[in-house]
């Protein structure tokens, strides 16, 4: 009976290690899933410095979402309609979106540069749904303004 009770506790220590072990591989991969960096550092800007009222297009994709307010009037939903969209990226940290910037009530006066190729914002992860390349809008500045 003692060498019954020794081989029970003995098999359930080296069953929970081995889930331990098989927990920790799983972590790790889905960890290092999606950490490819999908951007083209070496895209540069263009020289010309722009100021844009922009505005969010909510789509079921991950798919470009900004387009600029005289090209979103007609709402046009061909696939024109889709070029006209592009990202957009901060300069740095700190002229992210505000927290309270709402799609359906705001748009937004950004100034700023396209990078001369189509891409991805800078830092962008390679996600399990491909993202289109498209423009690239580097801002500076950003307002936030009201929709009419």
């Amino acid at each position: 009976m003692n060498n019954i009770l020794t081989i029970l506790l003995y098999s359930l220590t080296l069953i929970s290690c081995r889930q331990t072990e098989t927990k920790k591989k799983v972590d790790k991969l889905a960890e290092n899933k999606y950490t490819k960096v999908s951007s083209d550092s070496t895209n540069k800007l263009t020289d010309k410095i722009e100021n844009l009222e922009i505005e969010y297009t909510v789509w079921g994709c991950a798919c470009p979402n900004w387009i600029q307010t005289k090209d979103n009037i007609n709402n046009d939903t061909t696939k024109n309609y889709l070029k006209l969209h592009f990202y957009i990226e901060p300069a740095n940290n700190i002229l992210g979106l505000p927290v309270y910037f709402d799609a359906f009530k705001h748009r937004l006066k950004i100034t700023g540069q396209f990078y001369e190729r189509e891409d991805y914002p800078q830092g962008t992860i390679e996600m399990e749904e491909k993202m289109p390349k498209a423009k690239v809008f580097r801002y500076t500045k950003i307002e936030l303004i009201q929709k009419d």
